[in-house]
């Protein structure tokens, strides 16, 4: 493949990955908080773009390394291109988002975003390794498998709203506001883990029901899954709902939608 074919091939295998669907909740997240605390609609949405590119590079690298052949009803990226092209997609993505961040209306405060933004990726990426060194591990414990959830998935629910706060010079609400995205990512892992919980043990993912299951005790795991989801998921609505100005509005709509879900 020549260079001009890999640039074009990287190019589509991008277009391709980001038309393949998606809810888009980390970008409304960002846009919702900026549209709360004043900021311009243009850079809510690039502000919301910056996480959703982020979030969705690290969606091409999570299939490659699982191999998961599928995402969103679609072929893999890995899979349709070939995992160099997804390696380089990954990263273009990435790329992307920091280009993103360069758009913003207010120069003067972007230093501050990226430097933000540098060091959330970088925990998303230490999260990422916590949980392929976790895979099929039965000395997991329920607190290593929370701060695995906050680290790969809750940095991505923190971040739009971390942005939007300190991009509107609120920068004293990025961290109230970082607690509320724990809180639900927490609630949304375990959700999610009870929907796969079959799928998860054939694969030796980690999965919260089969955490429970191992370290015994009289109560049924699912229950106690479903517990601590909905609990997790009613603390990030409530912290979600005190930051000041309907910062965290959707946040907590999206953690009260959720905790209603799992109670069934």
């Amino acid at each position: 493949m020549s260079r001009g074919e890999g640039a074009t091939a990287t190019l589509e295998a991008a277009r391709y990955h980001l038309a393949s669907g998606g809810k888009r909740v980390r970008a409304m997240l960002g846009q919702s908080c900026c549209e709360a605390l004043g900021v311009s609609s243009a850079d809510g949405a690039l502000i919301g773009a910056v996480v959703e590119l982020i979030h969705n590079a690290s969606l091409v690298y999570d299939d490659l390394q699982d191999r998961d052949r599928t995402r969103r009803g679609a072929e893999a990226v890995w899979v349709r291109f070939g995992p160099d092209v997804a390696l380089c997609t990954g990263a273009l993505l990435l790329s992307a988002a920091y280009g993103a961040l360069a758009q913003l209306s207010r120069p003067e405060r972007v230093a501050d975003l990226v430097g933000l933004t540098h060091r959330r990726t970088a925990h998303l990426i230490h999260g990422q390794t916590a949980d392929l060194s976790s895979v099929a591990d039965a000395t997991t414990t329920v607190a290593d498998y929370e701060q695995v959830a906050t680290d790969k998935s809750g940095v991505l629910f923190a971040l739009p709203l971390e942005l939007a706060c300190r991009y509107a010079g609120h920068p004293e609400l990025a961290q109230p506001a970082r607690r509320a995205a724990n809180q639900f990512a927490i609630g949304y892992q375990i959700a999610d883990d009870l929907a796969d919980v079959a799928v998860d043990a054939e694969r030796g993912r980690l999965n919260y029901v089969s955490i429970l299951a191992q370290a015994g005790g009289s109560e049924d795991p699912v229950r106690q899954a479903r517990t601590r989801s909905m609990a997790a998921l009613s603390e990030a609505r409530d912290l979600a709902r005190a930051l000041p100005s309907g910062a965290g509005r959707l946040l907590s709509e999206l953690a009260a939608d959720l905790a209603a879900k799992v109670q069934g």
